[in-house]
């Protein structure tokens, strides 16, 4: 039985990426729903191949991707949040980009995007490293998302010499393409160093501020004063849930919205 409630989760979350992605490109995007499968089926090895290190040869520069799952890092132990905060505290960088909005950011709004973002975002600022927002809008489906998604993060790299960019999974070959493109090369790092960040010891407490971002998202996004991604059906609804359900995690008072 427990085998089957597997198997049916694993096939309810395809079907979600498939519609979310579906709805975004107009089209069936085939590696992603895969590497979905692998995060479900050997969550292990999917997060060490979506740890990627790069530099240009030219400048020095590091530029890190890491490969989130969005709320799921809150219920999966072998790719815990905990493991995000050891990427985001572990790999020495002065500046983390999260897939939030770069106003939402910069204004303090740190609720908004995927649901781990602001966790990654208050966890960095803990840790006194500075964090923006690298996100962009649907209007251009989802080429023109990835690609304004890139022109913030070369932005955002500037006068960086170690840099995180945290996103969706779906993004991390994507951006390795479009850094590549930009002068940058892969860096050749083995499984067992990989391994060894998502291994480090991290204070397992949640950072200072997160509970009130969250409390505050929801309000914003009950009272319709946000736009959340428009490629879900029932997006406010499922926005406000995933909140309310992390600060239930945390054992957080959740206020009502109505």
């Amino acid at each position: 039985m427990p085998r089957l409630r597997r198997l049916v989760a694993v096939v309810v979350g395809v079907v979600v990426v498939a519609g979310t992605a579906a709805a975004a490109s107009g089209r069936l995007p085939l590696r992603p729903l895969l590497t979905f499968l692998q995060f479900k089926i050997n969550p292990t090895k999917a997060r060490v191949q979506h740890l990627v290190q790069l530099q240009n040869p030219v400048t020095g520069q590091v530029v890190f991707l890491a490969g989130t799952t969005h709320q799921y890092h809150y219920d999966d132990p072998a790719y815990s949040i905990w493991h995000v905060k050891s990427i985001v505290t572990g790999l020495q960088v002065e500046k983390v980009l999260v897939e939030s909005m770069p106003d939402a950011v910069a204004e303090g709004r740190y609720g908004e995007g995927p649901v781990e973002m602001p966790f990654i975002t208050l966890a960095a600022i803990e840790a006194g490293i500075a964090v923006a927002g690298m996100d962009a809008g649907w209007d251009g489906g989802w080429r023109g998302r990835q690609d304004k998604m890139f022109q913030n993060v070369q932005r955002e790299m500037v006068g960086h010499k170690r840099v995180l960019i945290t996103s969706g999974f779906m993004h991390v070959r994507q951006f390795e393409e479009q850094l590549t493109e930009a002068g940058f090369q892969v860096v050749p790092w083995s499984e067992h160093e990989r391994q060894a960040i998502f291994a480090r010891h991290v204070d397992e407490t949640w950072p200072r501020g997160l509970a009130d971002a969250l409390r505050s998202a929801i309000t914003r996004a009950h009272n319709g004063q946000m736009q959340t991604d428009p490629s879900r059906s029932a997006d406010v609804t499922w926005f406000i849930e995933v909140r309310r359900q992390v600060l239930e995690k945390m054992g957080e008072k959740v206020l009502p919205t109505s």
